[in-house]
């Protein structure tokens, strides 16, 4: 279990949120080419992680086989090992986007991954990150059914890097838009 983040001085616990989102921000924007490379490969295998969790299977009625359930566990292995080795190496750690649920949460995620990508889109080791892309579809598709409006318009899978800097530009454009007219929270009692 991982500790709950800890205010700074002068923060209270409320805005530890806001800060954490801010800094990580500011963060990926300001890492050197190795980091970013390495965190560019971590979020890439952790999207393909959460996409075979979430991806239901095409027959309902058939539950799933060893190999799907064994592949699953590998994509997670892969994935908690690099975590590990990342947050080892570099500062600040890692820590999984878990609440990707309001226009403005995953407007803000889909930047920071397209913001990531075009820090490495010119390395030789770096590659077309379709799991990313499709996490990012996934969550949104998840988002127009809660605030019931239209799906983003999606293009075929991306082939390049661009593609997918290009196809997550979009999402956050289309969250960015939803943001404003999404649907408020619960009315506050008087």
């Amino acid at each position: 279990m991982t500790p709950k983040p800890r205010a700074p001085p002068g923060i209270c616990r409320a805005e530890v949120g806001i800060f954490m989102t801010e800094t990580r921000e500011a963060g990926v924007r300001n890492l050197q080419r190795a980091q970013a490379l390495e965190l560019f490969h971590l979020v890439d295998l952790e999207a393909c992680w959460e996409n075979l969790r979430r991806t239901p299977a095409p027959d309902p009625t058939v539950a799933a086989t060893t190999a799907d359930l064994l592949s699953r566990q590998r994509a997670y292995e892969v994935f908690r090992a690099k975590l590990v080795a990342y947050n080892k190496q570099y500062r600040p750690e890692h820590v999984p986007e878990l609440l990707l649920n309001t226009p403005a949460r995953l407007g803000k995620w889909c930047r920071r991954m397209r913001n990531l990508c075009l820090l490495v889109a010119q390395d030789p080791q770096c590659y077309c990150p379709a799991a990313l892309v499709e996490k990012a579809d996934r969550c949104a598709d998840r988002v127009c059914l809660r605030v019931n409006k239209d799906p983003v318009g999606r293009s075929t899978p991306p082939g390049a890097i661009g593609d997918a800097i290009r196809d997550l530009d979009t999402v956050g454009r289309w969250c960015d838009a939803l943001a404003d007219i999404a649907p408020p929270g619960p009315p506050q009692l008087p």
